[in-house]
């Protein structure tokens, strides 16, 4: 039986550079740090790391596929001074400038400049050392993230109405899991909005297991047609099992079962029984699952954030080109 409710993992990847998503309260960064610069990989690594403590510092994170809005740094090397040991230590003066931008529509939303000095007993130590001056609790960060939050906000708020309408479009060219990923990525920041979407969620959800109800039908039916016997029957309720419970074709499919059952000889009617008790079984087991119009609701969304996701895992991997 198709789940309304599935957990699936988003594993985004790319050559060449390094992505990780978080959030600010609800709205959704990617803490982005490029490759290919003279910074060693481990120091790279732990700065991802601190940028993606202090995306996370403002509130609890929502989990949100949009990638658009990226949380940044640009790091560059003022002063380097290589101190006489034992043990000998590199000490470096770096100026540190994170940034939060549209990297769709290349505007820098937010910036600020930051100069730390890391000493170590290599490079690789010394940038570690500089790192570990991006904390949470700095005012001047604090006041960054702000700012660049503001401005995300801003635009999903004026968007909102246009992104809708984009979305109904794409479901009616039966679109729906791009769709529902533009849907899913606007954050919950405003009551008239988010109400908006979650209805229209809602819709769309009902429309693609509409859709693809109608569609596993059909194959049953031909499945059966083409074989109107014991392995013809097993093929149509393999299918028909993949229909959700609440797809408009739920009278098709009892229709189509009835007459399944009605022409299987003894032998086989026992088998198609069975297998026919366990796929009534399974559907009575989703149907108490959805007890009222607001589990539908909030299933419906976790079955939008599910195709979202992989509707992200299937577009292609572009390098990100900053501002």
């Amino acid at each position: 039986m198709k789940k309304l409710i599935m957990i699936i993992g988003l594993m985004l990847s790319a050559s060449m550079f390094t992505l990780a998503q978080e959030t600010i309260d609800n709205i959704s960064l990617y803490v982005y740090v490029p490759q290919n610069t003279e910074v060693p990989e481990v120091a790279l690594s732990y700065l991802e790391n601190r940028l993606t403590i202090i995306a996370t510092s403002s509130g609890n994170a929502d989990f949100i596929v949009c990638n658009r809005f990226v949380l940044t740094a640009k790091v560059n090397v003022v002063h380097k001074d290589i101190i006489v040991g034992p043990p000998q230590k590199v000490s470096q003066t770096l100026s540190v400038t994170l940034q939060i931008g549209d990297v769709e529509e290349h505007k820098l939303f937010a910036s600020t400049t930051l100069t730390l000095v890391g000493i170590g007993t290599n490079l690789t130590k010394s940038y570690i050392e500089a790192f570990k001056g991006i904390t949470k609790n700095e005012k001047q960060i604090q006041e960054f993230l702000q700012n660049g939050k503001n401005k995300v906000q801003t635009y999903y708020i004026s968007q909102c109405e246009a992104i809708c309408k984009k979305a109904m479009q794409l479901s009616r060219s039966q679109q729906y899991d791009e769709a529902l990923y533009d849907l899913v990525s606007i954050p919950d920041i405003d009551n008239i909005c988010t109400e908006k979407v979650q209805n229209l969620i809602a819709e769309i959800v009902q429309l693609k297991i509409n859709t693809e109800g109608t569609n596993y039908l059909n194959k049953a039916k031909l499945a059966w047609a083409q074989a109107q016997n014991e392995k013809g029957a097993e093929e149509a309720i393999a299918l028909l099992e993949q229909i959700n419970p609440i797809a408009d074709c739920q009278s098709d499919v009892n229709i189509l079962v009835s007459e399944i059952k009605s022409m299987l000889k003894d032998d086989a009617e026992r088998n198609w029984q069975f297998q026919l008790k366990q796929y009534n079984d399974n559907v009575e087991k989703e149907k108490r699952m959805i007890k009222n119009e607001q589990e539908i609701k909030k299933m419906s969304v976790q079955a939008a954030r599910d195709a979202a996701i992989v509707f992200a895992n299937n577009l292609p991997k572009q390098e990100i080109i900053l501002w």
